[in-house]
């Protein structure tokens, strides 16, 4: 191939490759406010509660919050690390993406964990009404909880979008973190993982639209 020729072939491809990022956009992500989310949590029962509260601190899957066992608790350093996941029902020693995620606990969380009760079993959380004594909550019993939470409120939103998405969310949006700094707490290696998170509200574009003093306008004298 010609020096030509490769020119060319390289034009084509990044010409391709930008109307594939245009074309296959994330769509917008749907999320809650921390004062609706906070409402929606608050109607969970208290005995439940511990894993939800985990989830929104956390930022992290519910498959991996019904995996943590208490040895993947660093206490010393206050640390939970992330290396196992759930699939078809079944506990893997992998997250999805097969790395391990070492996740400072929150300090609005450590109080609430230091008085958390080990339960009977290895799960931190752990469900108190399901069948087997000790047994680990489901990706199924977290969304019939939720949606029940949700109907309770008058809100409408999936678990997902209500916790993981709602809070970094959050983060930008309400709280005005960078995407870099919301990259370093979720733990994700590339910048555009978290792209999604920056389509702010009407309400706060407006808002920093309209930060600062305006100028008036001078009137123009005719003549």
């Amino acid at each position: 191939m010609s020096d030509k020729e490769k020119i060319g072939f390289i034009q084509g491809v990044v010409y391709s490759c930008g109307h594939l990022a245009a074309d296959c956009d994330e769509p917008t992500i749907t999320w809650l406010s921390e004062e609706r989310q906070m409402a929606i949590i608050n109607a969970i029962p208290e005995i439940h509660r511990p894993i939800f509260l985990w989830l929104k601190y956390h930022l992290r899957r519910p498959s991996e919050a019904c995996a943590l066992r208490w040895e993947d608790y660093d206490e010393i350093n206050s640390v939970f690390i992330i290396r196992r996941s759930v699939s078809a029902r079944e506990i893997i020693d992998s997250t999805k993406k097969g790395v391990e995620h070492y996740i400072p606990c929150h300090t609005e969380f450590r109080t609430l964990l230091k008085n958390h009760r080990r339960n009977i079993g290895s799960f931190i959380f752990t469900n108190p009404k399901a069948r087997k004594l000790g047994g680990r909550y489901t990706n199924e019993s977290l969304n019939n909880i939720w949606r029940k939470a949700c109907k309770l409120v008058g809100e409408s939103i999936d678990l997902y979008s209500g916790l993981k998405h709602s809070s970094c969310s959050q983060y930008i949006n309400e709280k005005g973190l960078s995407l870099s700094e919301l990259q370093i707490i979720t733990d994700h290696k590339r910048l555009d993982s978290v792209m999604k998170y920056a389509k702010v509200e009407v309400a706060r574009k407006r808002a920093l639209m309209e930060r600062g003093k305006i100028i008036p306008m001078r009137k123009v004298v005719d003549g």
